[in-house]
């Protein structure tokens, strides 16, 4: 064998055994948290395991969950008929505090403010994203989005803008965090949903339920970079921390999509069987996907750069938000 020959040979090994440590499941440790729509819970999944150790009680229609940077806290939105967050110590797998939205009706989307104990909730009943901090309780600012059906939302690395998607006034709204007001209001295609912006705050992603559209906008022009067509409900987009990777779930067309996010090319379009695909989170690696399968009542793990699936995990009934916490339970 030349000296060529056996550095090729050298390298394929090394290139399978990266793989095999990447999927194997001793390889990923930590605790999923995952809202159960359908039974009003949330499954924390031991990832080595590959089991459910716990499953706890929120309020009453859950749907998003938000962790915080420590990843030491999850809390979750109570949509319909909630009207609250219920905040969970992960450690523990017990919730530790109830906070009401009673004046902000069906809170949906979250995220947790970079580097803070408090989260941005859009309230879609009142049409307001509210700022609440998660220790105390309290509601520090209500901005209102001056739209109807204001449903995600979205944040800049800087904390200084949050985004959300009106879907009944096919806009979004951007609002200065600081002073509580509303800076603009972004024309998009119809019933905008799947909403997310990259961190230096220049691009937004936004997908449109009407038409099937998922659109890239220059924010500073407001003028469209990308535009795909052919999804059916752009359910989630969600940007690897590197923002090389963009992934949408499609619920309706049962459908993963991933994106080169830097040169806007699709690399992998996988097709499931009648899944209903919904939540989506990274695992610190920053190449792996968790997916939620809300008609299967499973998660699906995911290698992004090749799209291959490479394990399941078990959920309760109605999968959706999901949260990443390197934790391990006992």
């Amino acid at each position: 064998m030349t000296l060529s020959h056996y550095l090729t040979a050298i390298l394929i090994t090394l290139k399978v055994l990266s793989f095999g440590l990447m999927a194997n499941d001793d390889a990923l440790s930590g605790t999923l948290v995952v809202v159960n729509k359908k039974e009003d819970t949330v499954s924390f999944i031991d990832l080595q395991s590959r089991k459910i150790k716990y499953t706890r009680r929120t309020g009453e229609g859950p749907h998003e969950i938000a962790i915080n940077d420590n990843a030491t806290t999850a809390v979750v939105t109570n949509y319909n008929g909630g009207n609250s967050l219920t905040v969970f110590d992960i450690k523990t797998a017990k919730a530790t505090n109830t906070i009401s939205l009673a004046k902000h009706p069906y809170p949906h989307g979250i995220l947790y403010l970079n580097g803070t104990n408090k989260v941005a909730v859009s309230a879609e009943g009142s049409n307001l994203v509210v700022i609440v901090d998660i220790d105390s309780g309290n509601i520090e600012k209500a901005i209102n989005t001056f739209q109807k059906g204001s449903h995600m939302v979205a944040l800049a690395q800087a904390n200084n803008r949050v985004y959300t998607p009106n879907m009944h006034d096919d806009t979004v709204s951007e609002m200065d965090i600081n002073t509580g007001k509303l800076l603009r209001t972004i024309a998009t295609p119809e019933t905008p949903e799947a909403i997310t912006i990259n961190k230096s705050g220049t691009e937004l992603w936004v997908g449109s339920n009407k038409d099937g559209l998922v659109t890239v906008f220059d924010l500073s022009t407001e003028k469209v970079i990308k535009q795909w067509q052919g999804f059916k409900f752009p359910y989630r987009i969600l940007l690897t921390k590197d923002e090389k990777y963009a992934v949408i779930p499609d619920y309706k067309n049962n459908t993963l999509t991933i994106f080169d996010a830097v040169n806007k090319t699709q690399l992998h379009q996988i097709t499931f069987d009648n899944i209903g695909p919904k939540g989506v989170t990274f695992h610190p690696n920053d190449r792996t996907l968790f997916l939620s399968a809300y008609s299967n009542n499973k998660l699906l793990a995911i290698d992004i750069p090749n799209g291959k699936t490479l394990f399941e995990l078990p959920t309760g009934n109605g999968p959706d938000g999901i949260g990443y916490s390197p934790i391990v339970l006992e």
